[in-house]
């Protein structure tokens, strides 16, 4: 039996899979399909939209269902099924209403139906959408079709910290909130996150939870690597990140998931 068989990489995109000109490297590229081939299960767990990761393909290899959203949804890209979701609905739509009123500087995503919409725009957002390759795509928060699965909201930190506490006292529990960037806040429902969304998969999958290996970087990337016996952050990662990770990796301008797809072939990281 291969030593691949078995396991599982979910991996984030940015500052971890993708390297410094925002693709996948040749080196990572080989590797990725030697673990597949090999019979491992390869696939992403990531804040991106499903045609935001769908601009990655066929440069992408992966061969289990993605963790999207920040683990608002699992989607599985082979049959274009929706396997997992949660949406925040319309208590969202309330939200923007509430927002938008108090906060008309900072833009507003709302994210339904695998579609990026633009409730209130701003600088951030029309940056934050051409970086992540998503067509930019206003639309009046009263037409955007149910049911809505998270929001994003841009600004300055200062006014996100404030808009991000108001999220929280309205929501009375209902909601999520994590900063994804210096002026990039993600609001979901209470119960997702890339953690929980992972241990799903990994039940989904039928996957033992020492054969699960999460690798990220960044805030948003906290609840995925806490939900892992083999939790693995890059270089680059944030020092928080780090102090969580139980395997360091090389950072991601050095083919970061391709290191770990040979730790794990020559068993150098054990469950």
């Amino acid at each position: 039996m291969s030593v691949f068989e078995g396991k599982l990489i979910l991996t984030d995109m940015d500052g971890t899979l993708l390297n410094e000109c925002d693709r996948i490297s040749p080196e990572t590229r080989a590797a990725i399909d030697r673990f597949i081939d090999g019979g491992g299960l390869f696939s992403i767990a990531t804040g991106r939209s499903k045609s935001g990761m769908e601009h990655f393909f066929p440069e992408l290899r992966i061969n289990a269902p993605a963790i999207l959203y920040n683990g608002s949804v699992i989607y599985d890209f082979s049959t274009g099924k929706d396997l997992y979701t949660t949406c925040i609905g319309q208590r969202g739509y309330t939200l923007v209403q509430t927002l938008s009123r108090a906060f008309p500087q900072i833009g507003i995503e709302v994210y339904a139906e695998h579609r990026p919409y633009v409730a209130q725009e701003s600088d951030y957002s029309r940056a934050h959408l051409r970086s992540v390759k998503i067509p930019w795509n206003p639309c009046p928060a009263e037409c955007i079709p149910q049911p809505w699965l998270s929001l994003v909201i841009t600004g300055e930190p200062e006014i996100l910290e404030q808009a991000r506490a108001l999220t929280e006292r309205v929501g009375e529990g209902f909601f999520f909130t994590q900063f994804s960037g210096h002026h990039m806040v993600e609001i979901m429902r209470h119960d997702a996150n890339k953690g929980s969304a992972a241990i799903h998969l990994r039940e989904l999958l039928g996957i033992r939870p020492e054969n699960l290996f999460t690798v990220g970087d960044g805030p948003n990337d906290i609840q995925l690597l806490e939900c892992a016996r083999n939790s693995c952050a890059p270089e680059n990662a944030d020092p928080a990140i780090r102090a969580i990770a139980r395997h360091l990796l090389p950072p991601h301008t050095h083919h970061t998931i391709a290191e770990l797809i040979r730790r794990i072939e020559k068993g150098i990281i054990e469950p």
